[in-house]
């Protein structure tokens, strides 16, 4: 603390008995100020002379006479050393550091960098370099989905740099000055901020006092700011170019400047970030480290949940498959934190609550660069008709069976759904833009195509359509198919407890008649009963006992098959604590754990060996499975074809649609696709429970791989790289064991992509050149 002069020390003693008068905290007056209770204590100690700009709503305050306060603040200031323009300025980013640490709740100091996966893409840049790329100056794009902590991210940035500042770190990573600017504030009626006006961005939280005259432009021409630009994705394409043009001109002013762009992950959106030169970055699903973070960060009510039931939280979260695939991005994540705690920490967590949770209110649209059209639908449309609309496309989803709707089917779902009033198009769409703006579930998947942030929301939405006897009969003829197991699960939580034993038992019955499902349909019973804590307990025992019979599997081949349901089917293996040391089937729970892949899956595997010990060591098997990759690289005229009536191989050549043929096909276990001009998506290889290999070549309009993650297929071979939306795709397929690349370039690099694709083997041979 510097020596006290007794002007400073009339002031501060003034400052701290006006407000111990009033009875307040020094951190609400903080609050009240916009600044941080650290620079409160400051000002009543001395340490600081508070700003000019900020003794009008300090008098206010803390009910002093402003004409006093003044002359005080003006006595302490002459005491000071005189001020130069560059004091002033280092006074205001102090200043301006303690309002963005005190308007960011949650994030008061922590370290941006681990608050999520983020990846680099293409990777010519280290993955830890994001926050060091900004502070040379770089020029950034952050890609992810919505809800993916994008806006997390930028907001975790701005704190760790306005912390940086507070306390003096020049040489921190994130020490520049940030401006964080929301695009959809900027509409087709307010113009981007100049240079000068960058604190705008802030909207109604900006700072008391104001800046000195100039600063924001010294500040920037020195190299020392940072744009944290957000929401590019949430505004029309002009919009969007007219950022483009902003942030040309901007820095065409200031090279140095560093900017940070979050964006969504459509292909070819904006061209002007890469004209700029902005290297590419992406958001990935959160881990468990970054899951264990998040829940200790978690600002928690010390009197609703004992640190106790936070510990079982976690403990639930690395071990429960269905609650892993919930927290996979720091939006899920901050939901199952607060319904827990909201339930005073009731486990398991029951996703249907959370999913009503998250569902929109009817509150008015507040996005500037919403149409007034696109205001007044927003404002006429309760949360009942929001939510009918939104279980209307959740059902073209869920039927579609490729995660994705078309906007031309969104379109008529609203007008099946709102009825005549939506006939006209244009209603139609500003409910659909209402939906994209506001609900926070959907989003858009490329240009045209409409899809949800999580694919539990399409269960839960379309579940409560089918909660009839006539749903039920629809809910029990798809149950064996991948994309609706969750939609059965969902409907049976949210069933009446008659209905619900109804519906599990007519999946039964129809196991029993159908052999090729038996084994499908028993284990979507044995997840819908595990979900429900009321149930006949007729219907428990006899699903408990048909349960036994599949797990633990009883053979190698049993726990392939096994393997292919994913990831949930960790949830109804018995616990590691539960197996006596002599179980025989050990093994090959093991093995099934190896093969479905996966944190959780190898958390089992870890303690399930922890747990048991035998005459001799239990032998681990190797990551993939023991068949030999097939491989084709000899000429289509030479190559072998499958054995007259063989149903598990085919060669597919030409171009007819593949649905008609493999529908015929349902023992497929190794397909070709061949010189298929008219490919461009594998929705179609979703019926094909058995199939594990899959070749493709020649097929030059494929792009979108991400059907894969709902088939079995272990072994992919392609005659290309995949690119950063192909690699995502596989990186999601949880199945997926190997890639083999026959033709790379020669600047191919397979232990970078295998990094990408954890728990794939990627093989490449031939090379050639670029």
């Amino acid at each position: 603390m510097r020596a006290l002069g007794q002007a400073s020390a009339d002031l501060s003693e003034a400052l701290r008995a006006a407000r111990l008068r009033t009875g307040a905290s020094a951190r609400a007056l903080a609050g009240v100020l916009g600044q941080s209770a650290l620079a409160v204590h400051e000002f009543e100690h001395g340490d600081r002379v508070p700003p000019e700009g900020l003794l009008a709503a300090y008098a206010t305050a803390v009910d002093l006479d402003e004409v006093h306060l003044r002359q005080l603040w003006r006595a302490a200031a002459a005491e000071s050393e005189p001020w130069t323009e560059a004091s002033r300025d280092l006074a205001f980013e102090r200043v301006y550091a303690d309002f963005l640490l005190a308007n960011r709740p949650g994030f008061e100091r922590t370290d941006p960098s681990p608050s999520h996966s983020v990846f680099a893409s293409p990777s010519d840049v280290p993955v830890t370099d994001l926050v060091e790329a900004l502070a040379a100056g770089g020029r950034v794009v952050l890609r992810g989905h919505s809800g993916s902590g994008r806006t997390t991210y930028l907001h975790r940035l701005a704190v760790e740099a306005a912390y940086a500042i507070r306390h003096g770190q020049r040489t921190s990573a994130v020490s520049r000055v940030p401006f964080l600017i929301r695009v959809p504030e900027y509409g087709r009626g307010r113009e981007l901020p100049r240079p000068a006006d960058l604190l705008q961005g802030h909207g109604g939280e900006r700072p008391v006092p104001e800046p000195p005259d100039g600063w924001s432009e010294r500040l920037l021409a020195a190299g020392r700011g940072m744009i944290l630009v957000d929401g590019l994705d949430e505004v029309p394409p002009d919009v969007q170019d007219r950022v483009g043009a902003w942030l040309t001109y901007l820095l065409s002013l200031y090279p140095s400047l560093a900017c940070l762009v979050a964006a969504g992950t459509e292909p070819g959106s904006p061209q002007w970030l890469e004209s700029l030169g902005f290297a590419e970055f992406r958001t990935g699903p959160m881990g468990f480290a970054d899951v264990r973070r998040f829940v200790h960060e978690w600002p928690k009510a010390d009197d609703r949940v004992p640190g106790e039931r936070w510990d079982a939280f976690l403990e639930a979260v690395e071990t429960s498959a269905g609650l892993r695939e919930l927290m996979t991005t720091p939006v899920m994540c901050g939901a199952v934190c607060a319904l827990f705690e909201g339930t005073h920490g009731r486990l398991p967590i029951s996703r249907s609550a959370l999913c009503e949770t998250l569902l929109p209110s009817s509150e008015p649209s507040r996005d500037a660069g919403a149409t007034a059209l696109g205001e007044a639908v927003a404002r006429n449309l309760s949360a009942a008709q929001q939510k009918a609309a939104l279980r209307g496309i959740a059902l073209s989803v869920l039927r579609n069976g490729t995660g994705r709707a078309t906007h031309q089917q969104v379109l008529h779902q609203i007008h099946v759904v709102l009825g005549s009033r939506y006939d006209d198009s244009d209603e139609a769409e500003a409910v659909l833009w209402s939906l994209l703006s506001r609900s926070g579930m959907l989003t858009t998947s490329g240009r045209s195509d409409i899809t949800f942030v999580h694919p539990v929301f399409v269960s839960y939405l379309a579940a409560g359509l089918f909660l009839d006897p006539e749903g039920f009969h629809e809910l029990v003829d798809q149950a064996h198919d991948v994309h609706w197991r969750d939609t059965v699960v969902l409907a049976t939580e949210l069933a009446a407890r008659r209905e619900r034993a109804e519906l599990i038992r007519a999946i039964l019955h129809r196991a029993d008649a159908e052999p090729e499902h038996r084994t499908e349909l028993r284990l979507v019973a044995a997840e819908a009963a595990a979900a429900v804590p009321e149930l006949d307990p007729d219907i428990r025992d006899e699903v408990v006992e048909l349960t036994a019979a599949v797990i633990p599997p009883r053979s190698e081949q049993a726990a392939v098959e096994l393997a292919r349901f994913g990831p949930r089917l960790i949830d109804l293996f018995p616990r590691p604590d539960d197996v006596q040391p002599d179980d025989p089937y050990v093994p090959l729970l093991v093995r099934a754990a190896e093969l479905i892949g996966g944190e959780v899956a190898e958390a089992y595997r870890a303690r399930l060996l922890e747990g048991v010990s035998y005459g001799q060591p239990v032998r681990r098997r190797p990551p993939l499975p023991s068949y030999a990759l097939e491989t084709w690289d000899h000429p289509a005229a030479a190559r072998p074809r499958p054995p007259e009536g063989d149903t598990r191989r085919a060669v597919l050549l030409g171009s007819d649609p593949l649905v008609p043929t493999l529908r015929d096909l349902p023992d497929l276990h190794t397909l070709v696709i061949e010189d298929n001009p008219l490919l461009t998506e594998l929705g179609a290889l979703t019926t094909l429970t058995k199939l594990r290999t899959l070749v493709i070549t020649r097929c030059p309009r494929l792009g979108d791989l991400t059907s894969l993650r709902n088939t079995g297929v272990m072994f992919l071979q392609l005659d290309t790289e995949p690119d950063d939306d192909q690699i995502t795709a596989l990186a999601s397929s949880p199945r997926l064991r190997a890639l083999y690349l026959p033709r790379v370039k020669a600047a191919f690099d397979a232990a970078r992509l295998g990094r990408r694709l954890p728990g794939v083997s990627v093989l490449g041979r031939q090379r050639i050149r670029a």
